[in-house]
């Protein structure tokens, strides 16, 4: 009996380690690990999968982490702290930001939630955000949205497609620039519109 308790408890240990370690790579994925978000997802769905974690609180730690990253980045950007020149320089470089500045800033809402879906991009919306200033409330609001929505899809992908795992990859490269950008573009424009719409609402409503 002794024995059995004592390997559940090194079992929660490990499990409860393996959290802390997702949050970690998770909120540094793609800005201090040089490891894609998209991968920490994948193998998180497969760790899932394969009984070592549990999804539901997996998912929970990975949500919180990429929401602190993003808004750490988001905040340094603001301030034009000197750790992120290196990512403004090479988000600004960016052919779709430097051919169409203009339009993603009047858009502001749409491309802080469509540059969230860009595999291996994740710097994108929080610095070009942080770089015209974008308010707050709307960095938040639209940054979480899109990570709240990102995030179980990606984790379900690894979840129950684990053995495909390297091939899902490669595609995810290979059609990142054309396919994943336009179809989050669609669903982007329809769902920032409407959550704008109540968001301004809401704002009005304050003011009055």
């Amino acid at each position: 009996m002794a024995f059995v308790m004592n390997e559940i408890l090194v079992l929660n240990s490990v499990e409860q380690f393996s959290y802390l370690a997702i949050f970690l790579f998770a909120i540094s994925a793609g800005y201090i690990v040089p490891i894609p978000e998209e991968i920490v997802l994948l193998i998180t769905g497969y760790m899932a999968s394969a009984g070592y974690i549990h999804f539901t609180p997996a998912l929970f730690v990975i949500i919180l982490a990429f929401i602190i990253g993003d808004n750490v980045l988001y905040k340094l950007t603001l301030k034009n702290n000197k750790l992120v020149k290196k990512m403004i320089h090479e988000v600004l470089s960016l052919t779709i930001i430097a051919k169409n500045r203009k339009f993603l800033e009047k858009n502001i809402s749409t491309t802080i939630f469509i540059t969230r879906f860009i595999p291996f991009l994740r710097f994108i919306g929080p610095v070009f955000s942080g770089y015209v200033k974008v308010k707050e409330k709307t960095f938040m609001l639209f940054n979480t949205l899109a990570i709240v929505i990102y995030a179980p899809i990606m984790l379900c992908v690894g979840y129950f497609f684990h053995d495909d795992f390297t091939r899902i990859v490669s595609e995810m490269g290979r059609v990142r620039h054309i396919a994943v950008i336009f179809g989050w573009v669609i669903i982007g424009l329809l769902i920032t519109r409407l959550v704008d719409y109540f968001f301004k609402k809401d704002e009005e409503m304050n003011r009055e």
